[in-house]
């Protein structure tokens, strides 16, 4: 069983840590928490020092600033970065929402950051404004149709298959959404990152799951919009994957993150 980790709280933000070795930094998604990194940790933790905050307004961190949105919370996770890794350069990982606060979290901090890592990243401007993927669970009373609306969008925004929904996977999804307070799809669905990365002069790659539902095929395109921040940048696609791909695809997620992070990892 993975650890926890040591934890650090800074302010209302909880953060753990694990490993040694250079500093590595994961952002979750939204409606997420460490836990979207709960098959990634053990391996990266076995040369890196691994941190991974409970983005604020989820998990067991307090709530975000008004006005909650991607800006706020990476003027949060920026500060806390530089109390507890002060000095020296790190890596920073996004996924999804977390993409987009790492983004502005590299744009805070642009000497620091070493490398950014985008996976299934939102804020790119693929996404539509009336895109509706999930079921709403919040007024269901009935303990078996809140399972099923959880499980249904499980299925229909994070996993490939519905064969890998067991019931660890179930429990972490459902634990992780029923915490959340911010409303990071309104971040996700607009060109937020986009529009950030082209300014940050720093190597940026990204890794996308081929079957991510928010990705709508468009590959090619992200690759574009990434070579447009950083002409060398690596797109990672993986095969047999969703949107949640580092959790339903580990090893080929981790044999992605090694190329576009080099030797260390």
């Amino acid at each position: 069983m993975l650890p926890i980790g040591n934890i650090f709280p800074v302010g209302g933000t909880v953060w753990r840590r694990w490993g040694s070795g250079p500093a590595i930094v994961l952002l979750h998604g939204g409606a997420g928490s460490w836990s979207h990194w709960r098959r990634n940790v053990a391996q990266l933790a076995a040369k890196r020092t691994v941190w991974i905050p409970d983005l604020p307004g989820m998990g067991e961190s307090a709530d975000a600033p008004e006005p909650r949105d991607h800006e706020v919370i990476a003027a949060v996770v920026a500060e806390n970065i530089a109390e507890l890794i002060p000095g020296g350069a790190f890596d920073l990982v996004g996924f999804s929402f977390g993409g987009i606060v790492a983004g502005f979290v590299a744009e805070k901090l642009p000497v620091r950051v070493r490398s950014l890592v985008l996976v299934g990243a939102g804020g790119l401007g693929l996404r539509k404004t009336n895109e509706r993927i999930l079921k709403s669970w919040r007024a269901l009373e009935d303990p078996a149709e809140r399972e099923a609306a959880h499980r249904f969008n499980l299925s229909a925004l994070m996993l490939s298959k519905d064969a890998e929904i067991d019931a660890e996977t179930l429990a972490i999804y459902v634990a992780d959404v029923v915490r959340t307070r911010v409303n990071s799809a309104r971040s996700s669905r607009t060109s937020a990152l986009k529009d950030c990365i082209v300014k940050l002069g720093i190597p940026v790659h990204g890794i996308w799951g081929r079957e991510d539902v928010t990705a709508h095929a468009r590959f090619d395109d992200i690759h574009a919009m990434l070579r447009a921040a950083y002409p060398a940048a690596q797109m990672h696609v993986i095969d047999g994957a969703g949107h949640w791909v580092q959790y339903e695809r580990p090893e080929a997620f981790h044999r992605a993150l090694a190329g576009a992070l080099g030797p260390q990892m």
